[in-house]
């Protein structure tokens, strides 16, 4: 039984012994009266105490109890842990009691999110605002909020929810011109709830522009399962026979696995009836792939008229036309050509013989080897007629003309060599007839252009150049080329040549002197190869090669077959 005032002073002392939590009782001026077990460590932390007395700025919070007449709260920090501290003044002990709340944990968690480069705010469970980082002052400024005020109505709505379930949400909100990813996290032990912010502005911007887009736009992740695509991609989709949440088409795929880079560029790929052109691009900031194509059906079929009608005309015509240069309407102009006449000897009498099957390849087969060659020296391929070919120098691209006759001549040596690869061909298709072509060569003034109706155009020439070319390949003699003595002065310091008998030209008063071409002079030859011997022909030409160590291979096998067959004999 307490029989007085004393024996209650007794109690009450010793009454916090039992308290889990540092309490500790100060006098009216200072000095420590008590302090139970768990503060002793805090008395340990204030080494620098005399005379048992708290620390001066300590007492000075202590004592705003007995000011106010009611509890005085404040936080202090020791070496390692965060305390609430609350003071009461006791009148009848004319002491103060302080009671100490490890509040450590809280305090972290209040506090590390300054360094967070990413926006992060505390809210209490009724949606005030209790915290927010440097990072949110954006969405402070934009919303008016500061600390103990409501946050705004989509975030209030959030929080609702948390409080109520106690459970994690992550919802995606808009302010200003951003937008970000809200994760709210409820932290039941300190009655607040922490909302986690990132700025998905960027990302959502990829992932939605598409939609916009004219073209087709598609996107997949790492695994090349679908997970987007716009309107305009809607036929490629169906095509593919896929939808979202599926693996595109099998040839994609392929085509990035064997990619050495994050970025396959004009790459074209049929869909249906349609030809695309796409480049593929791997985005690793938002690990997935966007595929941008463009329908180039339109100009491929276009491509392929062009390459039908290509076939009409010389390559130099053709690509004059299309860049421009040479403008589809009657015009001619007079210009420095070189003229070239070739025909087969004898070419009536074989046709006799012949199927029109047979004859139409044959035909076709040499006129294709020496077409192939006046592309090679630059000559413009004027016509065909029947078994002829007529090939013109400097016009419509000129390299001056003596290159130019030149480059005629030693087309025309060419063809020759040529000649006798095709009758071995021949040959082997039992055509046994001497296969011998006779060539004219002439460089004169002509016209030269765009002649014939306003419905229909030929790009020809015209003038007393060309009978004269076409007089001299008459004149030559089987697998000769004779030309005139204007062409002999242009390209005598590089072609050896032989003085042959004049010619009595219509329309030229006096006689055409002419010469026989023999070949290309020591110091101005290519570097090609040719030898023919009985039941032997090697034709080597440098230009065309592109796998020397082969040849080198097989040349080597055939010197070997030759040895040990001379051997046997």
């Amino acid at each position: 039984m307490i029989k007085n005032s004393n024996d209650i002073s007794k109690i009450y002392e010793k009454f916090p012994d039992q308290n889990p939590n540092p309490v500790m009782r100060s006098s009216e001026t200072g000095d420590i009266l008590y302090f139970n077990d768990p503060a002793v460590k805090i008395i340990q932390y204030w080494e620098q105490v005399k005379d048992r007395s708290f620390p001066k700025s300590f007492f000075d919070n202590v004592k705003k109890s007995k000011q106010k007449l009611a509890e005085s709260s404040f936080e202090i920090r020791t070496d390692k842990k965060f305390f609430l501290v609350k003071s009461v003044y006791v009148e009848e002990l004319k002491s103060y009691n302080i009671y100490f709340q490890d509040i450590t944990a809280k305090s972290i968690i209040s506090k590390f999110p300054d360094q967070n480069p990413n926006p992060v705010m505390q809210v209490d469970y009724e949606g005030h605002l209790i915290y927010h980082n440097e990072a949110s002052n954006p969405f402070i400024k934009h919303h008016k909020l500061k600390i103990g005020s409501l946050v705004s109505e989509d975030l209030l709505s959030l929080v609702g929810e948390v409080a109520l379930t106690s459970s994690l949400k992550t919802s995606r909100v808009n302010f200003a011109h951003s937008i970000y990813d809200i994760h709210l996290v409820p932290i039941k032990e300190f009655d607040f709830i922490i909302m986690y912010c990132t700025d998905v502005t960027a990302e959502d911007l990829v992932r939605k522009f598409p939609d916009q887009n004219p073209n087709p736009v598609l996107r997949f992740n790492k695994d090349f399962i679908l997970e987007y695509y716009n309107d305009a991609a809607s036929y490629i989709i169906d095509e593919w026979g896929v939808s979202t949440g599926q693996s595109i088409d099998r040839w994609i795929i392929s085509k990035i696995k064997n990619s050495k880079t994050s970025h396959i560029k004009k790459i074209e790929h049929e869909v249906g009836h349609k030809t695309f052109s796409s480049n593929i691009v791997f985005t690793p900031q938002f690990n997935f792939y966007l595929m941008y194509s463009t329908d180039i059906s339109e100009s491929r079929a276009k491509e392929m008229i062009l390459g039908k009608l290509s076939k009409y005309f010389s390559p130099q015509v053709f690509s004059s036309i299309f860049t421009g240069e040479l403008d589809v309407k009657i015009d001619t102009r007079r210009k420095n050509l070189t003229i070239f006449f070739s025909d087969i000897k004898g070419f009536t009498t074989l046709t006799e013989k012949l199927e029109p099957e047979q004859l139409t390849n044959l035909i076709a087969d040499y006129l294709t080897e020496m077409t192939d060659i006046a592309m090679k020296y630059g000559g413009t391929v004027d016509k065909y007629i029947g078994d002829a070919i007529m090939i013109f120098f400097g016009d419509p691209d000129t390299k001056g003309i003596k290159i130019d006759a030149v480059s005629c001549v030693k087309m025309a040596l060419e063809m020759l060599t040529r000649l006798s690869v095709i009758k071995k061909k021949w040959e082997s298709q039992g055509i046994s007839d001497n296969l011998s072509i006779r060539i004219g060569i002439h460089s004169d003034i002509c016209t030269v252009g765009n002649f014939g109706s306003k419905d229909r155009l030929d790009y020809t020439v015209l003038g007393n150049g060309v009978n004269l070319a076409s007089r001299l390949e008459g004149l030559a003699k089987p697998n000769t080329i004779l030309i005139s003595d204007r062409t002999y002065n242009i390209i005598k310091e590089e072609i050896d040549c032989t003085a042959s008998e004049e010619v009595k030209v219509k329309g030229k008063l006096q006689p055409v002197k002419t010469y026989k071409v023999n070949d290309v002079l020591s110091g101005h030859r290519n570097t090609d190869i040719f030898y023919e011997g009985e039941g032997f022909l090697l034709n080597i030409e440098e230009s065309k090669i592109t796998n020397v160590d082969l040849i080198i291979d097989n040349l080597k096998k055939s010197i070997l077959k030759l040895k040990s067959n001379k051997r046997e004999k």
